[in-house]
C-alpha cells in the first residue's frame, strides 16, 4: 500500500518547473481555502440554517479529535521528511495521516448534506477535493492523506448525525446558541432605552 500511496504521489506532486498559475492556485487552495469556512457557518447562521451551522461545527470537532488519536497513534512520515518528490510551502514536520485540511472541508460538507443543506454540502466536499489535491501537488500530503481525511470526515458525520442523543442535544445546543444570538444583539439597544 505504501508503494502505490507514493506513486500516486509522484503522480499528482508538482515538478522541477511547475506552472506558476496552477501553483498559485494549489497555494491558494491549501492555505486560504478555509477561511471560507467560518464565513460560511456565519452566513448560515444569520439566514436562518443554525442547525446546520452548529452540526457542520460539531462534525468537524470530532472529526479532528478522531485525526488527533490517530495521529497520536500512527506517525506518517510527510513526503519531504522522506524525502521524496517536490514541496512548495513550508510546514511542521509531523504525521501527516489523516489531512486536517482535508477531513475539516470533509466533514463540513458532509454535515451540512445531512442537515439537508445538500447543494452547498456538495460544493463544500467538491471544494475539499481540490483542497487534498493542492496539498498533494505542493507536497506537504501523499494521497493517502486525504483518503483518510475523507474516512475519518465520514466516520464522525455518521456518528454525528445517527446518535439518538444529537437530536435532544442538537436541539437544545442550537436554542442556546440563539438565546445567546438575541441577548449579544439586545444588549447595545436596551442600554438606549434607558
Amino acid at each position: 500500500m505504501e508503494a502505490l500511496n507514493r506513486s500516486l504521489y509522484l503522480m499528482f506532486n508538482a515538478g522541477d518547473h511547475p506552472s506558476f498559475a496552477v501553483l498559485c492556485l494549489a497555494k491558494v487552495l491549501a492555505q486560504q481555502a478555509i477561511i471560507l469556512l467560518p464565513l460560511l457557518l456565519v452566513l448560515l447562521w444569520l439566514r436562518g440554517a443554525r442547525t446546520a451551522a452548529v452540526t457542520a461545527v460539531l462534525c468537524v470537532l470530532l472529526a479532528l479529535l478522531g485525526n488527533l488519536l490517530i495521529g497520536l497513534s500512527f506517525m506518517h512520515p510527510r513526503p519531504f521528511m522522506v524525502p521524496l518528490g517536490h514541496s512548495w510551502i513550508s510546514h511542521k514536520a509531523e504525521t501527516s495521516f489523516p489531512s486536517d485540511h482535508a477531513t475539516i472541508f470533509f466533514a463540513f460538507g458532509l454535515a451540512l448534506c445531512a442537515a439537508g443543506r445538500r447543494r452547498l454540502g456538495a460544493v463544500v466536499a467538491a471544494l475539499g477535493v481540490a483542497v487534498g489535491w493542492s496539498r498533494v501537488y505542493l507536497g506537504v500530503h501523499f494521497p493517502f492523506d486525504i483518503i483518510g481525511g475523507l474516512l475519518v470526515a465520514i466516520a464522525s458525520t455518521w456518528a454525528m448525525v445517527t446518535l439518538l442523543a444529537w437530536r435532544n442535544l442538537g436541539t437544545r445546543l442550537v436554542d442556546r446558541l440563539e438565546q445567546a444570538h438575541r441577548a449579544l444583539l439586545n444588549m447595545p439597544l436596551g442600554r438606549q432605552r434607558k
